[in-house]
C-alpha cells in the first residue's frame, strides 16, 4: 500500500531529539503571530500544525513528510508568545542545535505578517541562513487582511528596509493567505519544483 503524505514523521523539544534528514527539506520560521501554522495547514490540506487564538502553540520542530524525497521542517514561533523565560530558552537552545546541524539540502521560508516591517530579530536570522548558504525566501503572510495600497506600501517598507540594511543578501516575497489560499498553490508549485531537482 502507498504511503499517505503529507504526515507527521517526528518531533523535537529537545536538541537529543533532533532528526537528521537526508532528503531535500524546506524550513519554515516566523514570530508566533505569523500565521505559521495555519499556512502549513492549508500547504498540507491537513489540520497536522497546532493552531489556536493564541500565538505560539508551535513549542517543538515538527517534521512532516510532504512529498517522498521533500520534508517540511516546521520551527518554534519566536518574539511574541507570552510564555516563560525558562520555554523561551529552551525554544531557543533548540533552535540554535538545529541551526548547528542543518540538512545539506534545505530552502527556507521566513513568514512575516505583511502589516509589520523587518525586525532585528529576524534581520539577524536572514544574516544567519545567508551565511551558511541557505536560499531564503519572505512569505507576508495574511495578505488578505490588505487593500491593493495596503499592498503597495508594505512592498516599498520592505525594499527601503532591505536598501536601508545594506545587506548584499538576494531576497525574493510572495504574498500569500491561509484563510483565501492566495499564493498558497504557488508555494506548492515552488516545492514540488525544488523537490524534483534535487531528485535528479
Amino acid at each position: 500500500m502507498p504511503e499517505q503524505l503529507p504526515k507527521l514523521i517526528a518531533t523535537a523539544f529537545r536538541p537529543d531529539q533532533l532528526v537528521a534528514v537526508s532528503d531535500a527539506s524546506a524550513i519554515f520560521l516566523g514570530r508566533s503571530n505569523a500565521g505559521k501554522s495555519s499556512l502549513i495547514n492549508a500547504l498540507l490540506k491537513k489540520r497536522l500544525a497546532m493552531t489556536a487564538k493564541a500565538p505560539g502553540k508551535t513549542r517543538s520542530i515538527n517534521y512532516y513528510r510532504y512529498l517522498p524525497h521533500l520534508v517540511l521542517i516546521d520551527l518554534p514561533g519566536f518574539g511574541y508568545a507570552r510564555v516563560s523565560h525558562g520555554e523561551r530558552d529552551a525554544w531557543r537552545d533548540l533552535t540554535f542545535a538545529f541551526f548547528e546541524a542543518l540538512p545539506n539540502r534545505v530552502v527556507a521560508f521566513l513568514l512575516l505578517d505583511a502589516n509589520r516591517d523587518l525586525e532585528e530579530t529576524e534581520w539577524e536570522l536572514i544574516a544567519a541562513l545567508h551565511s551558511r548558504g541557505i536560499e531564503l525566501r519572505i512569505l507576508l503572510t495574511k495578505a488578505d487582511r490588505l487593500r491593493q495600497s495596503e499592498r503597495n506600501s508594505a512592498q516599498r517598507r520592505l525594499q527601503d528596509s532591505l536598501a536601508t540594511a545594506g545587506l548584499q543578501i538576494p531576497l525574493t516575497w510572495t504574498f500569500i493567505s491561509a484563510k483565501t489560499g492566495e499564493g498558497v498553490d504557488l508555494l506548492r508549485r515552488l516545492l514540488y519544483r525544488y523537490a524534483q531537482n534535487e531528485e535528479a
